[in-house]
């Protein structure tokens, strides 16, 4: 048995010389089995090792006996003993967790900092600090089922990764009956917890009943379901990088968005766009747990569906189809309507008349000037703005939209109001509340940074000349 851990450890890269490893050690068989295994091997590997206990407060008497006994295992082999007691129920109850999840919780936070205590003695070795814990091959068994029953996606079906950043696994490569016959024939005792037999736990139905049933049809159906989450995790791997690349290349981020263009989902099958939007919420999330199926499913209904349609997902995060486009958001974080910022003083037409003007969205410069046809060029780009002053006969606003805006789109005076523009221009809806507009009544000049009415363009009549300029943040 030795041997094969040994072999799976070089396989997965577990433990280079100078490391050191911090032990789980529950005083259970698989955590025994594991101490026992790498005291024997840390000599010929060339690895220092410590132990780290965390006691839950669960079981009474039970659990303080479970501690000592893992001291003193500790303490016969010389090996560095650390203890860590949590009241888990308590923590469970605060933070809104499953007693099982504020157990790995705690006991998680204090490998970490098991860890620190060793990381610079291990730098000094040209080494790293790990974290070894127990997980079997029946763990992982178990766990491809559970994530089956919960509707796991493909990152569920690999099971338990052998490495996942500091922690290892050296025993996923055995069964539980492999490791009660090494302990057999080494002499070794271990505790044994009774709420494991508990069948209010998940996990324990699936371990009490499920699997020796599974097991009755296949004696090697563990083994069978270990090499499944192998192929599993490759595949998830492969996928995993190949949508990176993907991402890579077009995602874009505006305005606490993150945006994709739904035409390139099109081009690859249906289990790399699902792989994709779990990507694209994880990264809006900042996190996978609780990602299901069904979110992943909404979203790609929602590539497909019409523009301006949303769906809400786990997070707070929102989801939103605006034209060639999918956006996700916090939903704390969309935009609220900007107050209006109004230019109320008139222009009066003076050779020197000049000045600026702040708004919600940064500073505009205006001046005005007699227009010299044989010498003026009209600015061509999008920040700079001329129009013929004499078209204006109110005063000019800056703000943004109003019910019965409309603006001029030709020179035969056709009017086309501003909503029906933004949806021929496939401007997204959250983004019509805030854009700005330079507008005399319900007339818009300038839709800043797009097009101006045909009804103020310069022409070869005008004589004098509003320059408008946006100049953004300063």
């Amino acid at each position: 048995m030795i041997e094969k851990v040994t072999a799976y450890m070089k396989k997965h890269h577990m433990v280079n010389p100078g490391d050191h490893i911090c032990i789980g050690l529950s005083g259970g068989a698989d955590s025994v089995c594991l101490f026992l295994i790498l005291e024997q091997l840390r000599r010929v590997m060339d690895f220092s090792m410590s132990v780290v206990h965390v006691e839950h407060g669960i079981r009474g008497e039970d659990s303080l006996l479970d501690m000592q006994f893992a001291r003193q295992l500790a303490e016969q082999y010389d090996i560095p003993f650390f203890c860590s007691s949590f009241p888990v129920e308590e923590i469970a109850a605060k933070e809104g967790l499953t007693v099982e999840e504020a157990g790995r919780k705690v006991r998680y936070e204090t490998f970490h900092k098991e860890e620190m205590r060793y990381k610079a003695i291990a730098k000094e070795r040209g080494g790293s600090v790990k974290t070894a814990v127990a997980h079997h091959g029946d763990d992982n068994a178990e766990t491809l089922l559970f994530h089956l029953c919960r509707g796991s996606g493909m990152d569920g079906m690999a099971g338990i990764r052998p490495v996942r950043g500091s922690i290892i696994r050296p025993l996923l490569c055995v069964t539980r009956r492999e490791i009660e016959e090494f302990l057999r024939k080494e002499g070794q005792g271990y505790c044994i917890d009774l709420t494991n037999a508990d069948m209010a736990y998940s996990r324990n139905r699936i371990r009490n009943l499920i699997m020796p049933e599974i097991s009755n049809v296949n004696t090697q159906a563990v083994a069978h379901m270990n090499r499944l989450t192998e192929d599993m995790a490759e595949l998830a791997d492969y996928l995993k990088n190949e949508v990176k690349l993907l991402l890579e290349q077009n995602i874009d981020y505006k305005e606490n968005k993150i945006c994709i263009d739904i035409a390139c989902l099109k081009a690859y099958p249906r289990v790399m766009r699902q792989q994709i939007m779990l990507e694209l919420l994880a990264k809006a999330a900042g996190s996978r747990k609780d990602l299901r199926r069904e979110h992943i499913e909404g979203l790609l209904d929602l590539a497909e569906g019409r523009t301006g349609r949303r769906i809400d997902l786990p997070y707070g995060i929102m989801a939103e189809k605006s034209y060639d486009q999918l956006l996700l958001y916090h939903k704390e974080e969309r935009k609220k309507d900007i107050s209006t910022d109004t230019f109320v003083q008139e222009l009066i037409f003076k050779d020197s008349e000049q000045g600026k003007i702040d708004t919600a969205i940064g500073k505009f410069a205006y001046r005005v000037f007699f227009f010299n046809k044989k010498y003026a060029e009209i600015p061509k780009n999008q920040y700079t703005k001329w129009f013929d002053y004499d078209m204006i006969k109110g005063k000019l606003y800056f703000r943004t939209r109003q019910s019965g805006d409309y603006l001029v789109t030709d020179a035969k005076g056709h009017r086309q109001k501003l909503k029906s523009y933004w949806i021929n221009e496939k401007v997204p809806l959250a983004e019509r509340n805030h854009r700005m507009l330079l507008a005399e009544d319900s007339h818009i000049l300038w839709i800043v940074g797009g097009r101006i009415s045909e009804y103020y363009k310069v022409t070869e009549s005008t004589k004098t000349v509003l320059e408008v300029q946006w100049m953004e943040e300063e």
